[in-house]
């Protein structure tokens, strides 16, 4: 399986917290082509009817590589399109027997599309089940505490990454550590910054942690976490409160879970992405950036970007899952959310990344059709489905349960 996937470096910086690691590896030649989007800032909104005119489901993501004794169960993947190849980046995959065993499980790991007329049809480029590795490399205080006190690493993402160059994308994840061979004593460590860079000419992709390592839960926003978009040379960085209902006893102040809120913003220069100093912070009420990065201690609604209020109880006006990018067809912003409940995925519009955003959201799915009760990660792009008509008017869903993922198209009239 060398063919697939050769582990070609492995760079570690000093023993600091703040040291860039990365790792390069090589990729199949596996052209997916499409068209990359230019929008300018502030767009012109058109045919907001939002009518839908079919949902299909394109079946879970599967690899008909492996033998079809094996199970391959990506954890929440997340799409990221670079030089006309497409990724799918995910978190730990597990492969398993017949059965039901493990054989091969990676805390991190990357797939490739095989093509653009079935989304589910995958490439598993880490774990096989003779081997698997990491795909987000380790920082040496991440190594050192592993070592050091037996803990396992597992990362995860949510949010698509966004184009910053012809060649690099950025996208954030989550890390957590587990105490060895008990996955239900974790601590949740933060987010931080990955950057791919994929040089077409010899099949490498590279994937970087720069600092700063990490944002700090419950101590900073989450910037980045569950969306990322890049328009004209600047990169806006989507973040979310958590919020605990009073009635939910299974959370707690560290507790990364709970249910989100509010949509606050960061922008960054693309250029300087990687040099947390030059971000600036968006504050809805006056209008303006600041370089002052606000703490989320209180809830600060008057700067949120968006404040669900689609319904009628204060627990359903939570969000689960969303994402943020621009429809071509539409001309506008969207915003593809899914609330706690009732189930459904819903779409907001908006002529910039900062809003005004419409109020109140237009359903444009029901999962329960699909036997979905509540949809945990509800993730939307229009990559798969651009490189005919206008992109946008046909949009790829993935939804998350069961620890499986379906791919949906959907269809705009």
């Amino acid at each position: 399986m060398a063919s697939f996937l050769v582990l070609v470096q492995l760079i570690v910086g000093t023993f600091a917290s703040a040291a860039s690691v990365s790792t390069t590896f090589s990729v199949p030649n596996i052209l997916t082509p499409h068209r990359e989007l230019s929008p300018p800032f502030r767009v012109t909104p058109r045919n907001l009817g939002f009518s839908v005119a079919s949902v299909s489901n394109e079946d879970y993501l599967h690899d008909d590589s492996i033998d079809s004794s094996y199970t391959v169960t990506p954890f929440r993947p997340t799409l990221c399109s670079i030089q006309n190849r497409t990724f799918w980046f995910a978190g730990p995959v597990q492969i398993q027997d017949a059965q039901k065993r493990t054989v091969a499980l990676t805390s991190s790991s990357v797939a490739m599309a095989l093509n653009f007329s079935h989304p589910s049809w995958i490439r598993e480029l880490s774990p096989r089940p003779e081997s698997s590795w990491p795909i987000i490399p380790l920082t040496p205080a991440e190594q050192f505490v592993s070592a050091t006190y037996k803990k396992t690493y597992q990362f995860d993402t949510s949010a698509h990454c966004s184009l910053i160059s012809d060649t690099s994308a950025v996208q954030f994840w989550n890390a957590w550590s587990y105490n060895a061979g008990t996955y239900n004593c974790y601590s949740p460590s933060g987010s931080f910054l990955a950057i791919y860079t994929l040089d077409p000419a010899t099949n490498k992709l590279t994937v970087s942690r720069p600092a700063p390592v990490y944002q700090k839960l419950s101590i900073q926003y989450p910037y980045g976490s569950f969306s990322t978009l890049t328009v004209q040379g600047k990169t806006y960085l989507y973040a979310w409160d958590v919020y605990y209902p009073p009635s939910d006893d299974m959370g707690g102040e560290h507790d990364p879970g709970g249910y989100h809120r509010d949509i606050h913003v960061a922008v960054a220069p693309t250029s300087t992405i990687e040099d947390k100093s030059t971000w600036k912070y968006y504050d809805n009420r006056t209008g303006t950036f600041s370089s002052t990065e606000p703490l989320p201690t209180t809830r600060r609604s008057s700067a949120a970007i968006i404040i669900l209020n689609d319904f009628s109880t204060e627990f359903a006006n939570t969000f689960l899952s969303a994402s943020i990018f621009y429809s071509e067809y539409h001309d506008a912003y969207l915003l593809v959310y899914a609330p706690f409940y009732p189930p459904g995925i819903y779409v907001r519009f908006a002529p910039t990344p900062l809003g005004p955003w419409s109020s109140r959201g237009t359903k444009i799915m029901d999962p329960t059709q699909f036997g979905y009760t509540v949809v945990r990660y509800a993730l939307a792009s229009p990559i798969f489905f651009q490189t005919g008509g206008k992109a946008g008017q046909s949009l790829l869903l993935t939804l998350t349960g069961d620890y499986k993922t379906q791919a949906f198209k959907l269809n705009f009239t």
